[in-house]
């Protein structure tokens, strides 16, 4: 529903004092968490900071994005019409908490500044259990369905089976049946698998993985509940492609964390992570987290409390501590209590890389320029033809005897239409800051990465390029026919662990100095890891990912090929090719 240009109702600051209150108090909730006056993990503290810069962002007349007050409020005030259908507050109204007014204002309050329509395409958030997810999904599929005055509005609650999209559906249809005026003000009828409205021809209906069902649509909104436990992509992906028929779609993803780490859940919730630290920009995708710190105590009474938003009102203290109790006494008991009430997830694999550390240290104005002539290693991982491959050059900055310690540079290369079709929204825009060297057509330009290896090998006093020999025989041959010292680096745990935890142990010593480039921090933010019983460690990516973690390998073979220099037990042979 176009609004119209907000203008000056858009901005923030002095005239505030005159917002409706549940906007008011979404936005206390936000400057709360970040002073710290409400504790609060670290991805909520992050999606607070973006909250408020991005308002105070809207204050600016330029800005794209707007920050209307009266848009945020209006499906507050519609959720606080509706009555609470479970628990003990059953059949009283529901009376919005503090950290719902913030999302409902995120979620709605944002409109392009020119045209009024909703700024958010896509929602996730993720909460431990009982905290009121529903309260939050239900009334926002009402409203959007059926009070936004949308011609045919097509509203879907959707999950792997159908049961399963029915429980939030089910509660939508008990706060349309016990709220008489939505049928006798605004038409909205139920019926016993559909809401509708026949005056818009809209309606709101659950929708299952049966590919049947899912041909056709036309989605105005759609809520995911549970995300969490689909195994399968195929009910996002068909909903995300069905949005673009409508002028302000919404995509809602609603769950808590589960043991299913190879699912699409944990693909938008990672997205979500990447989002909140800025590694991915993504102004159309809203997403929060709430979830202990992955350091902090387990049986802590503050940690609960930092997890749960709905602490002491929907989120019942004596219940969780008497759950820590017994989990406290049972393995499978404790994985039960993270996921349900800490919204951890469970795996065997583990992040890596600690981005604060890699963080800190970026040096903005380091230039490769300035290392011309110098010794360094080189790193290449060569992935399939439409995929990301990467090129890394490492320069020792230590003298000998001294603790180790590097200048990093890298380069990444992308086939033009995997840039095109790919579902990461940063490609484009990494490629139009010069982030991301895009080839032309379909498949990757092998030919611009010879150039740029026989490049630096004039440049520079290039002591070895690894490579896996899997992927990049034929480049390495002719590379080795120019006069480059190729040199094959398997991918084994017993040639890639060390250089894994030499990478670790230089970013959080500070011993690595980088420009700070994206694709390489997004890159470093995706590597998992997967220890064996000696504690050796593999580089990975998420199995079934669309995460990339070449230009962070590509830098773990460079340091491999440093380590070998050095006299070091890392198993790699120079070429001519050795196939043993």
């Amino acid at each position: 529903m176009k609004r119209g240009a907000p203008g000056t109702k858009a901005r923030a600051g002095s005239i505030r004092d005159g917002w409706p209150p549940l906007v008011i108090r979404g936005i206390r909730y936000a400057e709360a968490v970040v002073t710290g006056e409400i504790p609060a993990g670290r991805f909520v503290r992050l999606a607070c900071h973006r909250f408020l810069a991005d308002l105070k962002a809207a204050e600016r007349p330029r800005s794209k994005w707007a920050f209307d007050p009266e848009a945020a409020s209006q499906p507050m005030r519609f959720a606080e019409l509706l009555p609470n259908i479970k628990g003990p507050l059953a059949g009283k109204p529901i009376r919005l908490m503090d950290w719902q007014c913030w999302v409902f204002a995120n979620v709605f309050g944002f409109v392009d500044r020119k045209v009024g329509t909703r700024r958010f395409r896509q929602a996730s958030v993720w909460v431990p259990r009982g905290n009121g997810k529903t309260t939050i999904a239900a009334p926002l599929a009402i409203y959007l369905t059926f009070m936004e005055g949308e011609g045919g509005a097509e509203g879907y609650a959707a999950a792997v089976t159908r049961d399963q999209a029915r429980i939030l559906w089910d509660v939508a249809k008990a706060m349309v049946d016990r709220t008489p005026t939505l049928n006798s003000r605004f038409g909205v009828s139920t019926s016993k698998n559909s809401i509708y409205q026949p005056a818009s021809a809209s309606k709101f209906v659950s929708i299952s993985s049966d590919a049947k069902a899912l041909d056709g649509l036309n989605v105005h909104v759609a809520v995911c509940d549970e995300i969490g436990s689909h195994k399968s992509a195929n009910v996002y992906d068909v909903l995300l492609t069905a949005l673009g028929k409508r002028e302000e779609p919404l995509l809602v993803s609603i769950s808590t964390a589960t043991g299913n780490n190879a699912g699409i859940g944990r693909k938008i919730h990672d997205y979500a992570q990447k989002v909140l630290e800025g590694i991915i920009k993504d102004d159309r995708f809203f997403g929060v987290i709430y979830a202990a710190d992955i350091d902090d105590p387990v049986w802590s009474e503050a940690t609960w409390i930092k997890a749960n938003p709905g602490w002491g009102v929907t989120v019942q203290p004596d219940a969780i501590r008497a759950i820590a109790n017994q989990a406290q006494a049972s393995p499978a008991q404790e994985i039960v209590f993270k996921t349900r009430h800490l919204n951890l997830w469970t795996s065997a694999d583990h992040s890596l890389f600690l981005m604060t550390a890699w963080n800190r240290c970026a040096h903005r104005s380091l230039r490769i320029e300035d290392f011309i002539g110098r010794r360094c290693f080189i790193g290449l991982d060569l992935s399939s033809k439409i995929d990301m491959t990467s090129r890394s050059l490492i320069f020792p900055l230590h003298e000998p005897g001294e603790p180790e310690s590097y200048a990093l540079f890298t380069r990444s290369w992308l086939p033009e239409e995997t840039v095109k079709t790919s579902r990461n929204a940063s490609y484009p825009g990494w490629a139009r800051d010069g982030a991301l060297i895009v080839t032309e057509g379909e498949v990757t330009d092998f030919d611009a990465i010879e150039t740029d290896l026989i490049e630096c090998a004039a440049m520079f006093d290039v002591q070895g390029i690894g490579y896996d020999p899997w992927s990049a025989k034929q480049l390495a041959q002719r590379m080795q026919n120019e006069g480059l010292p190729m040199m094959e680096v398997r991918m084994t745990v017993m040639n890639l662990s060390e250089p894994t935890k030499t990478l670790d142990a230089l970013m959080r010593s500070r011993r690595l100095q980088h420009d700070g480039g994206e694709v390489m921090t997004w890159s470093v933010s995706c590597v998992i890891g997967r220890y064996d019983e000696k504690g050796n460690v593999f580089p990975k990516k998420e199995k079934n990912s669309d995460n990339k973690i070449d230009a962070a390998m590509a830098t773990i073979i460079a340091l491999a090929v440093g380590a070998a220099s050095e006299g070091k037990n890392i198993h790699i042979t120079e070429s001519p090719l050795m196939l043993i």
